[in-house]
């Protein structure tokens, strides 16, 4: 006991509601929302029977006397319980401190409840934007007196994706990229080489140095006419090639692939807000 097992498969037994494994020097037995975590130190014996594991512990551990499991394959739970007197030792319940671990995890509801409370509050602040959409927009969608009164609810709906249509042509178009480097951009010469680990023709490494004399080596995706790039004094390695027809063209592109879906999910929101601009109040 106490020697590692080299050729360790990381079997898993699945009986129903309980799984048991090993890892990380410990025995982990989930039997519905309950998982015990024992370290090798707690074990006290293993014991295979054809389809049946029975692990025991010591009588100063926090747990059950015992943990048993039934399996259809033998084959696997001998290799368990070979995995688990690998990861035993001689040091007894009270050798090295360890002790065994009882987690519970919350019902899914109250678990869901829990991550979407924590992007809200920790996360990115489109979270907390969209949280502030469902608790103000819908009710204000659904009770303004605008005619016709199913056009509210549709407006509230069509809104998000086609945001998210044009955030997405923005970010294809490279105009978040292009209004930075026109802002803050330097330009300077560049040396470019293919990129022999990109499947775009299109694709090149680019080698400059900044006004501090930093050699960068940065990936763009574009070339213009020109041997020169601008790039971010901020973050070096973002660098945008000066093109215009290129660009132009990659820019249509995207719109009509993202873009104009993105003003067609938008219209209802522009029509129902023209609608409430003319309500007598």
């Amino acid at each position: 006991m106490g020697e590692s097992n080299p050729v360790s498969a990381g079997v898993v037994l699945a009986a129903g509601r309980t799984r048991v494994w090993v890892q990380r020097g410990a025995l982990h037995w989930r039997r519905g929302r309950t998982t015990v975590t024992v370290p090798g130190s707690q074990i006290r014996q293993v014991e295979v029977a054809g389809q049946s594991l029975a692990v025991g512990l010591f009588e100063e551990a926090q747990a059950d006397a015992a943990l048993t499991v039934r399996h259809r394959n033998t084959a696997a739970v001998a290799a368990l319980g070979a995995e688990i007197e690998a990861i035993m030792s001689d040091a007894g319940a009270a050798g090295n401190g360890q002790s065994i671990r009882r987690q519970s995890v919350r019902v899914w509801p109250l678990q869901a409840l829990a991550g979407l409370r924590d992007r809200v509050r920790n996360g990115s602040p489109w979270w907390r934007r969209a949280l502030w959409y469902v608790l103000l927009g819908l009710p204000l969608a659904v009770w303004l007196p605008v005619e016709p009164r199913f056009l509210g609810p549709i407006a509230w709906l069509m809104l998000p994706p086609g945001i998210a249509l044009l955030r997405l042509w923005v970010g294809m178009a490279e105009l978040d990229t292009r209004w930075a480097m026109w802002r803050r951009g330097i330009r300077v010469l560049a040396r470019f080489e293919s990129d022999p680990y990109s499947e775009a023709t299109s694709a090149y490494i680019v080698h400059f140095r900044t006004l501090e004399g930093r050699k960068i080596t940065a990936h763009g995706q574009v070339r213009g006419r020109r041997d020169e790039i601008r790039y971010d004094p901020q973050d070096p390695s973002r660098v945008l090639a000066p093109t215009r027809i290129a660009w132009l063209g990659i820019a249509l592109a995207a719109f009509l692939a993202a873009g104009v879906w993105g003003v067609i999910f938008c219209l209802p929101t522009l029509l129902w807000l023209l609608r409430l601009l003319g309500l007598p109040f």
